[in-house]
């Protein structure tokens, strides 16, 4: 921070050549510049009070504080304990067993080379390759330190290899925010260490124009977390590799599932544990997508299918299968695990690991991998069998033996699809062949049972294997077979068991093979570099090579080799192998032969230790020879995946058998030719390393045990590699390369001369470095030495062909060059951008024109009439069609350019008018035979609503509905009437027909009703009628008529008796009453038939009743309904039946629609009859939905439609879901709420881009009908009408939602968090709420995925009890949730059922909580930093973070974090710092207030940086946050608080005035730079006022003059601001809050913020921690002895706080130093702040500092350094310091702030502080 000297007459100092790099790489240091200590400090005498790394039995090494010697002890006190301190940076740590100051003894010969414990060691930094002195202490310390934290950082950077340590838990680490954030940054290295920077490494490599191969190589012992490791890395890379085609990504993570289903298993170490090795490669094409993919298995443990240690168990898909075995019981039967020899003794179930769950996973996963349900459940019956297998019993019988049952063998050979006999046979009985013939053996019990073992091995090692192809042929269908690619390695690490047999062997020397790779990756090739390149390597360069290792197990002469030949030899034995093995390699120096022979042993000296080998089974599991039975007896299997298995099988056996084979194939030499292959791929590859670290032993989390973790660290390589990351040189580039990759670094002027140049690479690099040198390493023009940047120029040596760099210059060169390129990248864009808008606007005129072409030549609709209509000039509806589809296609190019299309809304109207005649023209056509009136009437008015009824046809329907309203109820008629052979009702049909003349006229019959054939039969049956009936009367008059003559025949024969017969009078009236009766019978069935049909007046009265009741709501389905019953029964009523005959055609009408809904707004708005006006609008809105009309009525009608039946819907549904609902309104409510489509906050359709792509060049799916479904892909934009700013938020919500509900694999550990990420999203603002419960309804929506719809309710669930949407949505999300539980997979699922249930009740009672307040949009001016402004549109309600969000998007910064919001008051010159929390509605008020009390001081917003750091750069990604950062920068110069050095005032200076020299044109030319206002934008006021204007002036001027030389005008204006704000850097106060206080020494008691109690809190814990428990008195701490209340400017920044005299003393330089005095927050600094508080206008701060014993502080500092034993009887102890400044809470607050920003979120023993 100190300011250089001045810089005139000095030389440049040359650039490191070869020769000065030897001396570096030797660890000397050279003259200038600094050098880092290496890992072996040179020691120094020890002093007391000072910090030691002091070795630990059980902690490994502990930072001690050295209080003296005992004799030839050294006394130590530990500084950690009871979890204080050991998380590290004031966070909340966990407890910990670490005792408080325990007291350590070490021998003071060895106490003497201990090394020192700095500060940033003890803060868990980052990258350990940033500490300046690295130790192995220091190394295990960070990690502790960092994972030990409240919230645990379990990866730690060392350069660019990544330690993982397993946290044994869940962390919220793995979001979309998170992943989103290294996918945008430019370099992984500017985020905190995660296995997504290694990610973002390899994708960037991928990306770069050298297309490397990349792969990442995971390592670790079991349980250290390399499986998940795996996992996280493959989801970044398939993220970041987007647009790949046919979901590749999908289903490499799909093979997941099913490799740790059936490859992983539950052991002592791990209960996740991957019992194999995999290598997976992923081929990218030029693009950077992924085209194909495939999965390398190494050494799956066969052995544990049939034994288990114990405390664990088999692999996990035995145990899968037996949980679910309720659902395959349909297909197999399946026992619990203790029926099974083979798992009843191991663990049952492994915890964390849900087995129900995975299994549902795992048949997922295999369905998206092509796997059908048969071959899943093929593959499910090989698993049981195998198991079945180890219940086969065999006891002996005869020569050989025999099954005890045959039930086991039974079962197997149904699972397997065997024949029983063939398993039994194989298995009993030994094949034997010799020259050729086979004989048969019986085996003994003990070999059936080796023979039933083996089987097993060999059943699941296949299928295994089977697997891996099927899925390799998935995963690389249609993908080229080579290219560049990325690889993922996951392999177990080093493996030291009790016995260790043949499998660890394998299992080590892979991992010899990697650390090779390793070591020359990190450490040869670099030291072969060095050498090559001239330069010497000293002694802290070397490594432990381990090719001597590999060379005794991996080589023609090898181990493995020796073990290969044996198995070739007759009689050989693990024995014999044994002894050739002492043989061959008896004085090798790796081998150890143990003492004592005869145990079968042998051990060798690996990197990571050494490892006892028993041989027992060496040579048995090395043949790789499957039984010859095995081929004939699995290819009869009725199961395709066992024949598949068998026939390749009997494919190897005969390849084995080919001629020319003469070695045997064997395990061994199978495994290390395909370890070679792949080492291979890894030397073709750029390596990135991830060392996974297992904490403790028992699995649990928050445990940290330093002896394996240093062992760990030891093996892995990490304290090797920093070593030499420190020692060396990481970066080695070609100079032609290094040229070519930073050559715009430079100017364009320096790059031409490079272009120019015939000198050679190495002196174009010289050239080249010396023209960056001011830039890169930070030195003066003219000097160079002290350059506030970190960076030597020893970190940057030439070599002969080579640059040689270490991480610091590269940073700054990478850093340079993207700014560099920025600068061309906005050229560019300015270039292409104007290039595009020139080629749009060309297109806009063509457009344009064939628009206006096209509106000429179809100018209809000008007037009103048949006449100006489409179809009139047209003629057809194709046509019509035509004519829209041209007009489509000039829209489509339309609608891609810039400018809104003239007249769009009129052409859009015009278009729509167009299709509704094409469709109603045709509609027409359609019914020309129709038999549905209503129908014809429908179409008909639609025809006259359009104007286009001077079609032939509309008469011709015209006069067919009115015939259709006359037959139908006619021939009804007639058929009644003649079924009935009533001939009064045929005559009154007779009657009819001859009043419409159909007697007359039979053409005029419709012949679809057959009316003419029902007339004939009607008069045939008629005539037939009257026949009967005449014939029938003459029968009557015959009767009479004998009886007539019969009287008079008996008349004339009884002449002479005079009788005379009377006719009998009862009779005769019997007879007429009857006749009277019938007669009234008909009168009254006449009466009452009022209708041709026979319809009673009762059933007419009803029909005209629905009429009415239908008119009164224009309920069009019902009123359609009851006027088709009365046209089809002829009801005679007909001022009814004609109202609701011209209302049913109105309702075609748009101007009707219309005007009847704004009729019911009006009646909703007088209040009446509200319940019909609420249903009429309901139904009217319906209709004209239906037909596509009067789309502005219907809008502003749902608004009001929806507002109305909220409020009735709280009265009566809210709240009562599942109770009694009110019938009235209820079906309102679902009419209203029911379609989410209607909700007033959704897109339209039409507008909403869609879902993302499977491929690349394939448009997603979008429009309505997808718009609101389940969809598997992610969206483009959001759903709902969010705005701009949280568009990316919206769609990385749903691609959370994606990946929590199983639609998007993904990691267990990148799930987890996924909901409370979604849940916090929406509870951020109102719009982000409505747009996560649209998203969730849409993914419940028609979800097929019972799992991903129960994940969905979760969520769901977890929504309506955090957050409430707005209350135009909530009643759609209501109706939703009640419609819900009528699903059938809902009732079908008692969980899912509850959460529905819940839902509703926990959504109820939050919005019955929530109120509907107005929260108007408020229009904000917000200045910024350079003087410009922007207005922004926000809620009241929100809060100044969510506006940062706002602005921040709107100006482009890519880090709105960096910047927050003052308040800026007129009259005042202080920027005051808001919370992130406040209401911007609250703060408007507040200001309101202060600006009438103050009468008319006015507040505004002002939008800068929170803090500027020093290590930070201009950014060229985000120009705008560039611009920003460098406006604030200089803003702080011009107002820096005193006058620094001047000439260094005048270099920065100069520098501004060269960049603006435009703008100061005139001042420079005439010398005129002491004008008003041009000093003031050149340097600090202090400066100013202190010297003369005039020769301020002068020699600005003068050195503007001498620098003007140099300066290359060319050069970007952002790359010169880069210079000037890192001149700006080197200041002393740079970026500090500053306010002007004054100390005070008595503080009234109303004033005091820090309390006694909490001041002597604060000394209590510093007495017991520091002080021997001895408190110290209460003192006050004066600032500055001389002037015990004098004045000083108090500076804030992130490392604590200073005080800095306003004046200097009399007699003092203008720009001498003032007096300056800091406490920091770092922990061992001696002054350090402790507390704060505020109140008013004091300030009060708890400080440590040195016991005043009559000294100031900085005489007491001096003393102690001067004479050691003063400074071991002084004591720091906590003192208290009283400001009075008018900023006094504003102070307190900024410190509050810097806390939080250092991560110190909880002060725990820091104490901390908060502003009253």
């Amino acid at each position: 921070r100190s300011p250089p000297a001045a810089s005139r007459g000095r030389r440049r100092r040359p650039l490191p050549s070869a020769a000065t790099a030897t001396a570096v790489a030797a660890g000397h240091r050279p003259r200038s510049g600094s050098w880092p200590v290496a890992c072996s400090p040179v020691a120094m005498p020890l002093a007391v009070n000072n910090q030691y790394w002091v070795p630990h039995g059980e902690h490994g090494f502990l930072p001690c504080t050295y209080t003296g010697a005992k004799g030839d002890m050294a006394e130590f006190v530990s500084t950690l304990g009871d979890g204080q301190e050991i998380g590290g940076m004031g966070e909340a740590a966990v407890a910990t067993d670490i005792k408080a100051s325990e007291k350590i003894s070490v021998k003071l010969t060895e106490a003497q080379d201990l090394a020192s414990v700095s500060d940033a060691q003890l803060e868990g930094v980052d990258n350990i390759c940033s500490l300046e002195e690295v130790t192995k202490a220091s190394v295990l310390h960070t990690v502790r330190t960092r994972y030990l934290r409240g919230s645990p950082q379990v990866y730690t950077r060392v350069a660019r290899i990544m330690i993982a340590v397993n946290p044994f838990k869940s962390l919220p680490i793995y979001t979309s925010q998170v992943m989103k954030a290294y996918m945008e940054a430019g370099d992984s290295m500017e985020l905190p260490p995660h296995l997504y920077a290694i990610g973002a490494d390899a994708v960037a490599g991928l990306r770069r124009e050298e297309r490397e191969n990349q792969a990442v190589l995971i390592s670790g012992e079991s349980g250290a977390g390399k499986t998940e490791s795996t996992k996280l890395v493959l989801s970044y890379v398939s993220e970041a590799l987007d647009g790949s085609t046919g979901g590749i990504q999908d289903k490499i993570m799909q093979t997941n599932p099913v490799l740790e289903s059936f490859g992983n298993a539950m052991t002592v170490r791990n209960n996740n544990s991957s019992r194999f090795g995999k290598w997976l490669q992923m081929t990218v094409s030029s693009a950077c997508t992924i085209q194909g993919c495939c999965v390398v298995d190494y050494l799956l443990e066969l052995t544990r299918v049939v034994k288990q240690g114990a405390k664990e168990r088999n692999y996990h898909v035995f145990f899968q299968l037996i949980e679910v075995k309720d659902q395959l019981k349909e297909y197999m039967t399946i026992h619990e695990p203790s029926h099974y020899r083979y798992i009843k003794d191991s663990q049952y179930k492994a915890p964390g690991v849900d087995d129900k769950q995975f299994f549902e996973e795992l048949r997922e996963a295999f369905t998206t991998l092509g796997f059908s349900f048969e071959t899943q459940l093929e593959i499910f019956k090989v698993v049981i069998g195998v198991l079945t297998l180890g219940n086969l019993e065999f006891i002996p019988d005869g020569e050989g033996c025999k099954l005890k049952d045959d039930e086991a063998i039974n079962a197997c050979a149904t699972l397997f699809g065997i024949q029983a006999d063939a398993l039994k046979k194989m298995l009993l009985v030994r094949l034997i062949k010799v020259a050729g013939d086979v004989t048969e053996a019986l085996r003994s019990p003990a070999q059936a049972e080796q023979a039933r073992d083996s089987l097993a091995r060999l059943l699941y090692g296949r299928l295994f294997k089977y697997l891996i192809v099927k899925i390799n042929r998935q995963l690389s269908e249609g993908a080229p077979a080579d290219g560049q690619y990325f690889g993922v390695l996951d392999i177990a690490g080093f493996e030291s068991f009790e016995i260790n047999s043949i499998e660890q062997l394998f299992i080590n020397l892979s991992n010899e093979h990697l650390q090779a790779h390793f070591n020359n990756h990190i450490f040869k090739m670099e030291l072969d570099d060095y050498k090559a390149e001239g330069i010497a390597v000293g002694e802290g360069l070397q490594y432990q090579d381990n090719s001597d290792i590999i060379a005794l197990l991996d080589s023609k002469s090898s181990i493995l080799a020796v073990l290969d030949e044996e198995v070739s030899v007759p009689k050989a034995t693990d024995d014999t192998f044994l002894g050739k093995v002492f043989k061959t390699f008896e004085k090798h120096t790796r081998i150890i032969i143990p003492k004592i022979k005869g145990k079968g042993q042998f051990g060798v000296s690996h990197f990571a230790g050494p490892v006892t080998y028993t041989v027992t089974g060496f040579l048995e599991k090395n043949i790789d020879k499957p039984p010859d039975e095995a081929p004939d007896l699995l290819t009869t299997s009725s199961h395709g995946v066992l024949k598949d298995i068998g026939e390749t099988i009997a494919a190897e056996i005969k390849e084995a058998q080919a001629p020319g084979k003469k070695k045997v194939k064997t395990v061994s030499s199978s495994f290390r030719a395909s370890l070679a292959e792949l080492v291979k791929k890894l030397n073709m590859a750029e390596p990135h390393f991830i060392r996974c670290i297992k904490p403790n032993q028992q699995k649990v989390p928050n445990k940290f045990t330093a002896g394996i973790v240093i062992d760990q660290l030891t093996c892995s390589g990490v304290f090797e590699a920093v070593r030499i990351r420190q020692s060396g040189y990481p970066t080695r580039v070609a100079f032609k390369e290094f040229l070519s990759r930073y050559r715009t670094v430079a100017s364009k002027g320096v790059q031409r001369k490079l272009k120019a140049s015939t000198e050679s690479d190495g002196e174009k690099v010289k050239m080249f470095l010396e023209a960056i040198r001011e830039l890169i390493f930070g030195e003066d023009l003219e000097e160079s030495g002290s350059n506030g940047k970190n960076v030597s120029s020893n970190d940057l040596i030439l070599g002969k062909t080579k640059v040689f760099a270490r991480t610091k210059v590269m940073t700054e060169l990478d850093r340079a060059r993207e700014l560099s390129l920025s600068i061309y990248v906005v050229d560019i864009q300015r270039v292409y951008r104007g290039f595009i808008v020139r080629k749009m606007m060309r297109g806009c005129k063509v457009v344009f024109a064939e628009l206006s072409a096209w509106r000429k030549l179809h100018s209809y609709y000008a007037a009103h009439g048949p006449e100006h209509s489409a179809i009139a000039k047209l003629q057809t509806a194709d046509a019509i069609d035509d004519a829209v589809a041209k007009l489509d296609v000039i829209l489509e190019k339309a609608q891609k350019l810039p400018l809104d299309i003239p007249q769009g809304k009129e052409i859009e109207k015009q278009r729509h008018r167009m299709e509704q005649e094409a469709q109603t023209v045709r509609h027409l056509l359609e019914l020309v035979d129709s038999i549905q009136p209503l129908e014809i009437d429908k179409v008909l008015a639609r025809a006259k609503d359009l104007d286009i009824t001077a079609l032939p046809e509309v008469e011709q329907l015209k006069a067919r509905s009115e015939a259709l309203k006359v037959q139908v109820p006619l021939i009804k008629g007639i058929e009644n009437a003649i079924a009935e052979k009533d001939l009064e009702d045929m005559e009154e049909c007779m009657v009819a027909v001859k009043k419409n003349g159909y007697n007359q006229r039979p053409e005029n019959w419709l012949k679809e009703l057959k009316g003419e054939q029902a007339y004939n039969l009607l008069y045939t049956t008629m005539e037939q009628l009257k026949e009967e009936q005449k014939q029938e009367e003459k029968r009557r008059k015959q009767e009479e008529d004998e009886k007539a003559q019969k009287a008079k025949y008996e008349e004339k024969s009884t002449a002479n008796v005079q009788t005379f017969e009377m006719v009998d009078p009862e009779e005769e009236k019997r007879k007429k009453e009857e006749e009277e009766k019938k007669r009234k019978a008909k009168e009254e069935k006449k009466k009452r038939k009022s209708t041709i049909t026979g319809l009673d007046e009762k059933e007419q009265s009803k029909i005209l009743l629905d009429l009415i009741s239908a008119m009164e709501t224009y309920d069009l389905p019902r009123l359609e309904e009851a006027l088709q019953k009365a046209h089809n029964e002829g009801v005679q009523e007909q001022e009814t039946k004609q109202d609701a005959q011209a209302l049913f055609s109105n309702m075609e009408s748009e101007d009707f629609l219309i005007e009847k809904l704004e009729e019911q707004e009006d009646m909703l708005e007088k209040k009446i009859d509200e319940n019909r006006a609420l249903k009429s609008m309901q139904n009217l809105i319906n209709q004209a939905v239906k037909l596509e009309v009067a789309e502005s009525a219907v809008e502003r009608a749902k608004k009001v439609l929806q507002g109305r039946v909220r409020d009735r819907a709280r009265k009566t549904v809210h709240g009562r879901i599942h109770e009694e609902i009110d019938v009235d309104y209820a079906d309102l409510v679902d009419s209203a709420f029911e379609n989410l489509l209607d909700y007033q906050g959704l897109k339209s359709p039409a507008v909403w881009k869609g879902h993302k792509s499977w491929a690349f060049f394939v448009k997603g799916d979008s429009g309505a009908e997808v718009m609101l479904k389940h969809h598997k892909m992610d969206i483009r934009d959001s759903l709902t009408q969010v705005g701009p700013a949280f568009e990316a938020q919206a769609t990385l919500a749903f691609h959370n939602i994606l990946g929590w509900m199983y639609d998007r694999p993904l990691p267990s550990q990148g799930r987890s968090e996924l909901m409370k990420e979604v849940e916090a999203m929406a509870e951020r603002d109102d719009r982000m709420a409505n747009e996560i419960y649209v998203q969730v309804m849409k993914q419940l929506t028609d979800n097929p995925s019972p799992r991903s719809a129960a994940a969905g309710w979760k969520l769901m669930l977890g929504l309506c009890q955090t957050v409430a949407p707005s209350p135009d949505l909530q009643p759609f999300v209501h109706v939703f949730l009640m419609k819900a539980l009528s699903h059938d997979y809902v009732k079908r699922d008692a969980e899912v059922e509850t959460d529905v249930k819940q839902c509703s009740l926990d959504f109820n009672e939050m919005t019955n909580k929530t109120k509907e307040v107005a929260d108007t949009d408020v229009q904000l001016q917000v200045h910024l930093i350079d003087g410009s402004t922007r207005k922004v549109k926000v809620k009241g309600s929100a809060e100044l973070g969510h506006l940062g969000e706002i602005l921040a998007d709107q100006l482009k910064i890519n880090k709105p974090a960096d910047f927050c919001f003052f308040q800026v008051t007129s009259g005042l010159d202080s920027h005051r710092l808001l919370p992130e929390n406040a209401v911007v509605s609250q703060l408007l008020a507040k200001w309101k207030k202060l600006k009438e009390m103050t009468q008319g001081r006015v507040s505004h917003f002002l939008y800068k940086r929170k803090f500027l750091r020093l290590d930070e750069h201009l950014t060229g990604s985000s120009p705008m946050h560039a611009q920003l950062t460098y406006k604030q920068a200089l803003y702080d110069f011009l107002h820096y608080p005193y006058c620094e050095n001047l000439p260094f005032l005048y270099e920065i200076g100069v520098r501004v005035l060269w960049m603006e020299r435009t703008h100061f044109r005139d001042e420079i030319e005439n010398k005129k730079l002491d004008n008003p206002g041009v000093l003031e934008l050149l340097l600090p006021e202090p400066a100013i006022k202190a010297y003369p204007r005039k020769k301020l002036a002068y020699e600005i001027h003068q050195l503007y003059l001498k620098i003007q030389k140099h300066m290359d005008e060319t050069e970007a204006r952002l790359v010169t601001q880069q210079r000037i704000f890192k001149l700006m850097q080197r200041m002393k106060v740079f970026g500090c809050y500053l306010w002007l206080g004054r100390q005070v020494m008595d503080v009234p008691a109303d004033k005091i913020s820090v309390k006694e109690k909490r001041y002597d809190q604060a000394r209590q814990w510093w007495a017991e921690k520091y002080n021997s428990g001895q408190m110290a008195d209460r003192q006050v701490c004066t600032i500055n002895s001389k002037n015990p209340e004098g004045e000083y400017w108090i500076a804030v920044d992130f490392f604590g706080v200073r005080f800095i005299a306003e004046g200097r003393p009399t007699g003092a330089a203008p720009d001498a130093m003032p007096y300056y005095r800091g406490f920091l927050f770092n922990e061992d600094h001696i002054e350090r702040v402790l507390m704060w508080g505020a109140r008013t206008n004091i300030l009060q701060l708890v400080v440590t500092t040195l016991e005043n014993k009559g000294q100031t502080s900085k005489d007491q500092a001096e003393a102690g350094a001067d004479e050691p034993e003063k400074k071991e009887q002084l004591k720091r102890v906590p003192m208290m310091i009283s400001m009075s400044t008018p900023a006094a809470v504003d102070i307190a607050y900024a410190i509050q702030t810097m806390y939080q920003l250092r991560g110190w979120t909880s002060y725990g023993p820091r104490l901390g502080g908060s502003s009253a």
